[in-house]
């Protein structure tokens, strides 16, 4: 038998079947954002933050290649060329667009020749649970993933572009529930011990293991993610030309870009603000949760509105635990996967939803939106956690830890898949970047 991160029960074959649908799901949503774009959109290196998509291509499959056809099946390197073209430490970002990458038509030849062998792999493996790296299918899962994250990245860089045409993909949509809500409401978290992390080693990165006790002050936290319609506020009163609500790393960052509004926002002539997404002009939605904010923006408007950020043990506090509880819940609302009645999660829409549109999502103290629409800014710097070990290989997260330039996000945005969509997931960027789809919850020291 095997085990699922919500703890359910499978019989070896029930769990070869599952992780064959995950992997064959999320390629076929990788073609078919693919197929919604032209070679040149697939080619080009459109941004120096964002590699040119054709590369995130490739390194999916030699991803998969190295962990499933070498790794667990010691087969021979499919090209050594294209490990080095691949590696993501070899190569930054702003120079993928100079290497010699597969194009769309190759890339797509090897992807579907790795996937191929490792769908066979698939298929006779035995789950071994004396082996970590399989038990579980854990490798499976971390193969499923990690293309999925890419997918999320691949749209982050499309939502950058400023020329991009129209973009949609089929099936895009979302149901929502339409409710007035006080989008600055507060929910009093009282203090006191909780546990924070996993322990799970079926889907759960190293970073977000082991579970352990931490001890946290009472605290107020926003019910809601804050919305476009309260950081319009902080726009309106130059809160980008006030110095004074800028740490000096934050000035400095918004004095070099001459920053005045979130990226993709557009002032209209006569006053008010439009929003450009995925190659559409909108109309900014007051109610939806303001996003592509950074670290800094998120701090200043925490000071304008004398709030700050909050740590990431207080945002997991907020979402895994309640006033009756003894063990954390894997989701915000409890053990039920995600669904579209429970988040907006799995790119089902492009793009936020309204707040107090999942009502049914809410943790045990009430906590609205902590999964799903946006990623939110902590004020934690990335580090490992008490008895931290790297697995299977320090590259994922232990190499960043520590580093003053970046800060944990928590939750899951609108783009997340559902496979990468729990409390105990840390997500971690640059202070000054836009691209994520990341938006603000504040907090509040108790009065």
């Amino acid at each position: 038998m095997t085990t699922d991160i919500r703890g359910h029960q499978l019989s070896a074959e029930e769990a070869r079947r599952q992780l064959e649908a995950g992997l064959e799901h999320y390629r076929s949503r990788t073609k078919q954002m693919f197929g919604a774009l032209d070679d040149d959109d697939v080619h080009r290196q459109h941004h120096s933050i964002m590699s040119p998509l054709v590369w995130d291509l490739g390194h999916v499959g030699n991803f998969e290649e190295l962990w499933l056809l070498r790794q667990l099946d010691g087969r021979p390197a499919h090209d050594a060329r294209l490990d080095e073209m691949y590696n993501p430490f070899d190569n930054p970002r702003w120079t993928r667009g100079d290497l010699p990458l597969l194009d769309r038509s190759e890339a797509l030849d090897y992807i579907d020749e790795v996937r191929g062998d490792a769908l066979e792999i698939v298929r006779r493996s035995d789950l071994d649970p004396s082996n970590p790296l399989i038990r579980d299918g854990y490798v499976f899962r971390m193969v499923i993933q990690h293309e999925a994250q890419h997918q999320e990245t691949i749209l982050q860089a499309l939502d950058l572009r400023d020329d991009l045409p129209p973009y949609s993909l089929a099936g895009d949509s979302s149901t929502t529930t339409t409710r007035t809500v006080d989008d600055t409401e507060q929910i009093a978290i009282l203090g006191g011990p909780f546990l924070q992390g996993t322990d799970d080693t079926t889907e759960g990165y190293d970073n977000e293991r082991p579970r352990h006790s931490v001890e946290l002050e009472t605290f107020a936290i926003d019910r809601f993610p804050v919305t476009n319609r309260r950081y319009a506020e902080f726009v309106e009163a130059d809160g980008y030309a006030r110095s004074e609500l800028w740490t000096s790393d934050g000035w400095d960052w918004r004095s070099g870009l001459d920053v005045e509004a979130p990226q993709g926002w557009t002032r209209q002539v006569g006053g008010g603000w439009l929003l450009r997404r995925f190659g559409r002009v909108l109309d900014l939605d007051p109610a939806e949760p303001v996003q592509h904010v950074s670290f800094h923006e998120a701090e200043a408007f925490a000071r304008f509105v004398g709030g700050r950020l909050p740590t990431e043990a207080e945002w997991e506090k907020a979402a895994t635990w309640g006033p009756e509880a003894t063990t954390p819940s894997v989701y915000p609302w409890g053990s039920a996967a995600p669904s579209p009645a429970l988040a907006n999660v799995g790119s089902l829409a492009l793009g936020p939803s309204p707040v107090g549109a999942f009502p049914s999502g809410a943790s045990a103290y009430g906590v609205e939106q902590l999964l799903g629409d946006v990623y939110e800014w902590t004020s934690s710097t990335f580090v490992g956690y008490p008895g931290f070990a790297s697995f299977p290989y320090p590259e994922y997260s232990e190499v960043f830890f520590g580093d003053p330039e970046f800060r944990v996000l928590r939750g899951a945005s609108w783009a997340t898949s559902a496979d990468v969509t729990r409390s105990t997931f840390r997500n971690w960027d640059y202070r000054i970047r836009r691209q994520i789809f990341a938006g603000i919850r504040l907090a509040w020291d108790a009065a």
